[in-house]
């Protein structure tokens, strides 16, 4: 369940930045062009390459790759707001994300990796919405601030959003919750166990 919540939840926000950020011709300030794309793409691939990880955690290798491409094409919508720059920090920062959310998500254990994925969610929520603030703050055209006239539907998404990763994770993690996906996480793990020897 946890697993496909933090994906689901990694495309949604990515598609509303992309959606936000999407031919607004404002002036941005440099610091905040160059350092959204690298946080963002960084996040949101750490968080693939542990999903993608867990689902099989026997093949490092396939599952790298598969973060990676899958990691760019995000990388491509966070960073394509800020022109080619913005891309080349997005894809580049994403790339190192990727391969380390793959090699996490091989080494862990399943009850670490659900703390694992649940802290990284975190991580992505807040990093995304802090530096989403800054970038809209930035706009020069005040009819620009999206977060000024949502700033509501806004916040109250970002708790929802953090209550339901905790909820999941904490259930999920004592093991009072749906065990189906710790067992699945273990049962790939033992055939990854199982493959090395």
């Amino acid at each position: 369940m946890l697993l496909i919540i933090s994906l689901i939840m990694v495309l949604g926000y990515s598609a509303y930045f992309y959606k936000t950020t999407r031919g607004r011709n404002t002036k941005i300030v440099s610091s905040l062009s160059k350092c959204v794309p690298m946080a963002l793409g960084m996040t949101s691939s750490v968080t693939v390459g542990l999903v993608i990880a867990a689902w099989i955690p026997q093949m490092l290798a396939l599952s790298t790759i598969l973060s990676i491409l899958f990691s760019a094409i995000i990388a491509l919508f966070i960073g394509v707001g800020f022109g080619i720059n913005g891309i080349i920090e997005a894809q580049a920062s994403s790339m190192m994300g990727a391969m380390m959310g793959a090699m996490l998500g091989v080494m862990l254990a399943p009850e670490e990796m659900i703390i694992m994925l649940a802290v990284m969610d975190l991580v992505y929520l807040v990093s995304f919405y802090l530096l989403t603030w800054a970038l809209m703050k930035s706009f020069v055209d005040k009819k620009e601030r999206v977060l000024h006239r949502k700033s509501a539907i806004y916040y109250m998404t970002f708790v929802l959003s953090v209550s339901v990763i905790c909820t999941i994770g904490f259930l999920q993690a004592t093991g009072d919750g749906d065990s189906t996906e710790e067992e699945t996480i273990t049962h790939h793990h033992d055939d990854a166990n199982e493959h090395q020897h």
